[in-house]
């Protein structure tokens, strides 16, 4: 459980805190989005080993949203790595949309955005040009990009723990883990209690595991339409 440790009588084991907390702060180590307004509000942008909930009411654009931000991670960033020997990855887990469907939402984004041009709904293009598009634009700045579909009935957060754990064992060192979304896992071996206990536990267990991996974790969130009504 421990995840760090300094004693103050020791200079070498200070200096590493301190390098930590230049790297923290580095420019290269924020991780910037496609909007300037957000990254104002960010002060730059993401910072390693934050949680970021996004919460909207239903049919308020969280996927896209969230989706968009994905995307943006890949083009307007260069991997900063705090272990050189290991490969940059962004991982985004869906436990609610078909992933035909959210590459084909990067498509279109990554082809409108270039040419400003609506794509016909047929999307009149060859398989190979399509892969092959997509293929050069997400891995311009060198991140590998890992994308699944999961059932959520099936998965609790430790299956999310031990997927990070299989990708930081093959070599990757994860930059953001993207939840799509955390709440529809079970809490299963979370705390229970009064409404909203588990789900507040489900959140902390996941973010105890990636701020102490420095990974960006990033869900969106359904409100309730009793928030709407406050």
């Amino acid at each position: 459980a421990i995840v760090s440790s300094v004693m103050l009588n020791n200079l070498d084991e200070i200096k590493k805190v301190c390098q930590n907390i230049k790297e923290m702060n580095l420019e290269d180590g924020i991780l910037r989005t496609g909007w300037q307004g957000i990254n104002r509000m960010l002060r730059g942008g993401f910072r390693r080993g934050e949680q970021v909930v996004i919460g909207a009411l239903q049919h308020n654009y969280k996927t896209g949203f969230s989706l968009s931000l994905f995307k943006q991670i890949a083009l307007y960033n260069t991997p900063y790595m705090i272990d050189k020997k290991k490969k940059p990855l962004l991982i985004r887990i869906s436990f609610e949309d078909d992933l035909a469907l959210n590459i084909e939402f990067i498509y279109r984004s990554l082809k409108e955005n270039e040419t400003g041009e609506p794509i016909p709904d047929n999307l009149e293009i060859s398989v190979e040009e399509m892969s092959a598009y997509i293929y050069e634009k997400m891995a311009v700045n060198g991140y590998y990009i890992d994308m699944l579909r999961v059932d959520p009935t099936q998965w609790t957060y430790r299956d999310i723990i031990n997927y990070c754990l299989k990708k930081e064992a093959e070599g990757y060192e994860i930059h953001v883990l993207m939840l799509d979304y955390l709440k529809m896992l079970p809490t299963t071996g979370c705390t229970q209690g009064p409404s909203g206990t588990d789900k507040r536990d489900l959140i902390r267990r996941v973010r105890n595991f990636t701020s102490a991996r420095g990974i960006i974790c990033i869900s969106p969130w359904q409100l309730s339409s009793e928030a709407k009504q406050l």
